[in-house]
């Protein structure tokens, strides 16, 4: 996708300050968000259950011994105990993280959308997303777990739109056929596109 095209439909520039070739394209866009705004939301966001049970069950009352120990008091620390346990802690900050999973579990993401993907592959022995929300890296792994060739995963993706493929097996990528939309790769193939519209209607 251009890049002057993504820079619009991410709000940095306005629809005048792109060239009269790319405003077409950019109509079309603005006019498959307000679509997908309009029809609302395709389903609710992941943990929205436990957020509403978390929020209708009344608290329970702490035992006294909890209150005692999450009580504030005085404590003195030595100099040198401090030190320590501020490099421990820095330590804990710097130390590099492996990945906790695939995009798209329990955890929130701040300004993201999940976005539920779909594809049947029944041949297959690996489902992979790739898009430019990820540098075309296919690391969000789709599953089958009943073995019907029916392959599902959700992504966090911000809003806005974006070209994805599948990659199957590792080696073949494939558009999506249930998307409504595509464009050219440059290759000669095409890219499936998705517009992701905020949650928030804004």
């Amino acid at each position: 996708m251009d890049e002057r095209l993504q820079a619009y439909l991410d709000g940095e520039i306005s629809l005048a300050e792109l060239p009269p070739e790319l405003r077409e394209r950019a109509g079309e866009w603005d006019r498959l968000v307000n679509r997908l705004r309009a029809a609302g939301p395709a389903g609710a966001p992941l943990g929205l259950e436990r957020r509403i049970l978390e929020a209708v069950t009344p608290p329970r009352r702490r035992p006294g011994w909890l209150d005692w120990l999450l009580r504030p008091r005085q404590v003195r620390i030595s100099p040198l105990a401090a030190v320590a346990a501020a490099a421990l802690v820095l330590a804990v900050a710097v130390r590099p993280w492996s990945g906790g999973g695939p995009v798209g579990g329990d955890a929130e993401v701040a300004g993201h959308v999940y976005v539920q993907f779909t594809v049947e592959a029944p041949g297959a022995a690996s489902v992979h997303l790739a898009g430019d929300f990820s540098d075309w890296q296919p690391g969000v792994a789709l599953a089958d777990p009943d073995g019907d060739g029916v392959w599902t995963g959700r992504a966090a993706l911000e809003p806005g739109v974006h070209e994805y493929m599948f990659v199957l097996d590792g080696t073949e990528w494939m558009p999506d056929p249930n998307a409504s939309t595509f464009t050219d790769d440059g290759f000669g193939q095409r890219n499936s596109v998705v517009a992701v519209a905020p949650l928030n209607g804004t």
